[in-house]
């Protein structure tokens, strides 16, 4: 009885976890300014444990999550995605995420340990960029062709290098903070982010005090670590503004890799390739996903199967 009370427990928990996890769309300034905010300590939590990583790729890789997820709720149709792909000589390396049109976000370090000689002494996570370039991707439903647009990274910041994108690529003025919050053990505890976007046309002066407002929030993972709400958050942060909330929707760490796409991966190959891992092995064959760090093993008769 005991132990069914903490299993129940413990499922509750992890419901009421998931079930925070969402991002909020609204609007300020009449409509002019538009906005999400995305409470994400699930969906990181859940990517750090599938990538078995440290706290120091966490906050990097969870950064990327974050962005993903707030770069999502610009998709309406239902085969929409988006991609952003970070390419660095810095000992990040780079990172690939993507989100789609259900909030599903997924994505990997070039690297999976940062080689880092004093970790605990880094004060700015730009000196571990270097140079590169951010690359964004859109696959959309009414489009023929995917939609790709770059920038050099100048800031060795995913927030600000994404802001430098939308200025750039779309000349629309744009702003992300991307917050993922650890305690004094270094456990995660809290992440989201939030994102600005003036409309053209909108007054000078109310995207400036916009500007004003999410460079001097605090930091979103260490208040959803505090029990605050998104709601809260942008009732209170942006009261001046007349915010809106327009709509909210699930955020989740969600990968459609399995068995069968992977077995198509494995088919692709050569038959040269193929029959020499049917006869060397080692078996079972494993199969990672780099994008969730999922693991499908084929035995030798499954191996046989694509040979024959």
């Amino acid at each position: 009885m005991i132990k069914k009370d903490i299993f129940n427990k413990d499922v509750k928990e992890q419901f009421r976890a998931a079930a925070k996890d969402r991002i909020y769309r609204f609007v300020v300034a009449d409509g002019m300014i538009k906005g999400a905010v995305i409470h994400a300590t699930r969906m990181v939590g859940e990517m750090q444990a599938n990538h078995e990583l440290g706290p120091l790729e966490t906050l990097i890789l969870g950064q990327g999550y974050i962005a993903a997820g707030l770069l999502s709720s610009s998709l309406k149709a239902k085969n929409d995605r988006i991609s952003m792909n970070i390419k660095c000589s810095g000992p990040v390396k780079g990172l690939d995420v993507e989100s789609n049109v259900f909030g599903e976000v997924r994505g990997y370090l070039k690297t999976p340990h940062i080689e880092v000689e004093n970790p605990d002494r880094i004060k700015y996570l730009s000196t571990l960029y270097g140079a590169g370039f951010l690359t964004m991707t859109k696959y959309l439903d009414n489009t023929p062709h995917p939609y790709s647009g770059q920038v050099a990274l100048e800031y060795g910041s995913i927030a600000e290098d994404l802001a430098n994108y939308f200025l750039i690529s779309e000349q629309l003025p744009t702003g992300f903070k991307l917050s993922v919050y650890f305690d004094d053990e270094n456990t995660m505890k809290g992440a989201g982010g939030i994102f600005l976007q003036a409309m053209p046309g909108a007054d000078a002066d109310k995207v400036i005090a916009a500007e004003k407002i999410i460079q001097t929030l605090d930091s979103l993972g260490q208040l959803f670590a505090q029990d605050q709400t998104p709601e809260q958050i942008i009732k209170d942060a942006f009261s001046s503004l007349d915010p809106v909330i327009l709509a909210d929707s699930r955020i989740e760490f969600f990968c459609r890799c399995s068995k069968d796409r992977m077995q198509g991966y494995l088919n692709a190959l050569s038959r040269e390739e193929k029959e020499d891992m049917m006869r060397n092995g080692p078996f079972p064959v494993k199969v990672r996903c780099h994008h969730c760090n999922s693991e499908y093993m084929f035995s030798q008769e499954e191996l046989k199967m694509l040979v024959d």
